[in-house]
């Protein structure tokens, strides 16, 4: 049974076996769709909550800081189905079948659909149907519209925002700081710099 690496370096050699170069581009393509309305997002309804704000709370920074809180939960709220594929892509390039594995079990379903096979014993003609026990597996995604497919046909549409919540707490509480902190600087830089023009 396949472990979970304690290392970055381990995780990195592991994956390399198991997928090669292809790996590190697991889940690429639902990451950039959702990276461009998903910074937008973030950027105008910042800009609109801070306008929202400004006549109501004192200080830039935690008018940016509170906006950004706000804008990151919506905009990662409206593209989570994307980023819940991309996940599932990612999990599947380490813990789904590697390589090896794929080939043999290509190479069992080419045999498998021949259907049985029929021996003939010397004296007695009898069939003898040779059948391989199934193993529970993992899904596997072929890409991402095949994961769009198969998570809303096998799972529901409600699997899409499963891990929703943490997620959310997350997306809050990083994006309100990054905001709050660039207001924070920028003031106090504006304040340096407009000291300086005093003297």
């Amino acid at each position: 049974q396949r472990r979970p690496p304690k290392t970055l370096q381990e995780f990195a050699h592991q994956l390399y076996i198991q997928k090669g170069v292809r790996g590190f581009f697991a889940g690429s393509a639902p990451a950039m769709l959702q990276i461009v309305p998903y910074m937008g997002l973030n950027f105008a309804l910042h800009d609109l909550f801070v306008r929202w704000g400004e006549s109501n709370v004192s200080g830039n920074a935690i008018i940016s800081g509170i906006g950004g809180m706000g804008a990151g939960v919506i905009s990662k709220f409206l593209v989570y189905p994307l980023d819940t594929v991309k996940k599932r892509l990612q999990a599947q390039a380490f813990w789904g079948p590697s390589k090896i594995e794929q080939t043999k079990n290509t190479i069992f379903t080419a045999i498998s659909t021949q259907g049985a096979k029929k021996v003939v014993k010397a004296g007695n003609v009898g069939v003898v149907t040779t059948k391989r026990q199934s193993s529970p597996s993992l899904t596997s995604y072929e890409g991402m519209f095949d994961c769009f497919k198969q998570i809303a046909k096998r799972e529901g549409a409600m699997a899409f925002y499963k891990g929703l919540i943490p997620s959310l707490l997350k997306s809050s509480v990083s994006t309100g700081a990054s905001f709050w902190l660039f207001s924070l600087t920028k003031d106090t830089l504006q304040s340096f710099h407009d000291s300086r023009k005093n003297y």
